[in-house]
């Protein structure tokens, strides 16, 4: 089961960019909860360390939040993240309101577990798909998703149908799509008369007609 992560919430009674800067400056950051356990959607605030431990565990931003309201708690996730063009950091967040018993979307970060028998022999591993959009309960949100590679040889393909999924979680992706693939990587041989062959060959008879140019000059002298 998913840990919680607490995170407590201050609601805010102003609005706009002169409240958003103001909250800032005081090390926090302008946020709005809203969902279906709340009756309408709350203008709140959250510390900026808070705010980036709790996006920080393995769950990353799939974790799931327990927002300490003036009402109680509530569980949430963190979504439409918006974020400094150049420092990074959080500038705003929305928190979605989910419970225990519904099932939610979410993506998931799939890993890429061993190395293909195939690189052996030459092959490149080429990662297709990084994140697997899956249906599950909040609480059984995986931290991330393992395909094993190390059984693949040249010109094999691992599909979303081949991935060994927990008890619960429901993929949304098409099962035939693609997530890894080992390929050979063939080196180009340029074609009779090609253009890289034609530069060659005049670059070939230029230096024989120089090396005769220089002859008949020794010779004359």
């Amino acid at each position: 089961m998913a840990q919680t992560v607490p995170l407590a919430v201050s609601p805010r009674a102003g609005s706009g960019k002169g409240e958003a800067r103001s909250l800032r400056r005081d090390g926090r950051v302008p946020a709005i909860a809203y969902g279906r356990d709340l009756t309408e959607p709350r203008a709140v605030s959250v510390d900026a360390n808070e705010l980036f431990h709790a996006l920080n565990t393995d769950a990353g931003t799939n974790a799931i939040l327990e927002l300490r309201l003036a009402t109680g708690p509530q569980l949430a996730i963190a979504r439409e993240i918006q974020r400094h063009p150049v420092k990074r950091h959080v500038t705003h967040v929305d928190f979605v309101t989910v419970s225990r018993d519904v099932r939610i979307d979410v993506e998931v970060p799939i890993t890429l577990v061993g190395e293909p028998a195939g690189v052996d022999q030459g092959g490149l591993l080429d990662q297709a798909m990084f994140n697997l959009a899956v249906n599950v309960f909040p609480l059984e949100v995986p931290d991330e998703i393992s395909l094993d590679v190390s059984n693949m040889d040249i010109g094999d393909v691992k599909r979303v149908a081949d991935i060994e999924l927990p008890a619960g979680v429901e993929p949304l992706e098409d099962p035939e799509a693609a997530v890894a693939t080992v390929y050979y990587e063939a080196v180009e041989v340029p074609e009779p008369g090609s253009e890289a062959e034609e530069g060659a060959a005049g670059e070939g008879e230029a230096e024989e007609a120089g090396q005769a140019r220089v002859t008949d000059e020794i010779e004359q002298g």
